[in-house]
């Protein structure tokens, strides 16, 4: 584990903040219960308020030509945001009933098809009795929803490998008084016709609070956000190999990380973000993404 780390707090908001996203303008992020998406300029260290009333959205990404999908947790949707267009809704149920809360997403290169996770962290009647990694694909003028995971208690982050024939799964229960209840860090084959084959454990964090959200580096390594203060190692930002094997880790300065991604203007800036609310950034880790 890196000694001395050069962290730095660009924001504190009142509460949980998610779904980091490097744009050419700065880091977007997820303020989830206010339903706010900031915008932090890393030129005047400023951040303001980018969108409101964003169904207490929480993972965000760009897809490869600069578009904004989003994980509205409240919503109950899967969304496209655009600076000073209305919500563009991509999905709200399948097979007839709401999603439970959409939490983060994994887009294919195409963009076309668009991988998220649908667990029931907030404890709301279930309307869909099963917690789920469901696939999007898109026709000519509609998205269709294909249940893609049927093993999965509460999916959580998702990542697309570097060569896109892998969807890396954070099962991530939060039953932490049962010992039985296991934390998986998942790799799952993505098949010829986009439908998901069996699993890989890459690594099992037990009974300790694991992965939440992840990113790739330029070499196709994962950098995940897990643990907390009162369990296990602690919180961590964790360096995986594609196969599972750590590389290093880097211990976070505040409890439970969410999220993190790459930004700045060689890629070479780590961005994560808090269930405490605050964002932090990290340089000189010798990663890019």
């Amino acid at each position: 584990m890196m000694k001395d780390l050069n962290w730095k707090k660009i924001a504190d908001q009142n509460n949980l903040t998610e779904g980091p996203t490097w744009t050419s303008e700065g880091l977007l992020y997820s303020q989830c219960a206010e339903s706010v998406t900031w915008i932090y300029n890393p030129k005047d260290g400023s951040n303001i308020i980018w969108r409101k009333n964003t169904g207490g959205s929480n993972g965000m990404l760009l897809d490869s030509n600069g578009k904004l999908y989003a994980c509205e947790g409240e919503g109950r949707r899967l969304v496209s945001y655009e600076s000073g267009k209305e919500t563009e809704v991509v999905a709200t149920e399948f097979e007839g009933k709401k999603f439970n809360e959409p939490n983060d997403l994994a887009i294919f290169p195409d963009g076309k098809k668009i991988w998220f996770s649908d667990p029931n962290y907030g404890g709301r009647p279930l309307s869909i009795e099963h917690e789920s990694v469901y696939l999007a694909i898109k026709s000519e003028s509609s998205w269709k929803i294909k249940r893609a995971t049927f093993d999965t208690d509460r999916p959580n982050g998702v990542l697309l490998s570097k060569y896109s024939n892998r969807l890396y799964v954070a099962n991530s229960p939060h039953d932490f008084d049962n010992p039985e209840i296991r934390r998986e860090l998942r790799s799952y084959k993505i098949n010829d016709d986009f439908s998901l084959g069996s699993y890989e454990v890459m690594h099992d964090f037990g009974p300790h609070r694991g992965v939440d959200g992840m990113t790739l580096d330029s070499e196709g390594n994962i950098v995940a956000t897990a643990g907390f203060n009162t369990s296990g190692p602690g919180p961590m930002i964790y360096h995986f190999d594609p196969e599972g094997r750590v590389i290093q880790t880097f211990e976070a300065p505040e409890n439970a990380p969410t999220n993190c991604t790459f930004g700045g203007d060689k890629g070479d800036v780590l961005y994560v973000t808090f269930a405490t609310g605050a964002v932090y950034m990290l340089e000189g880790t010798g990663l890019t993404g």
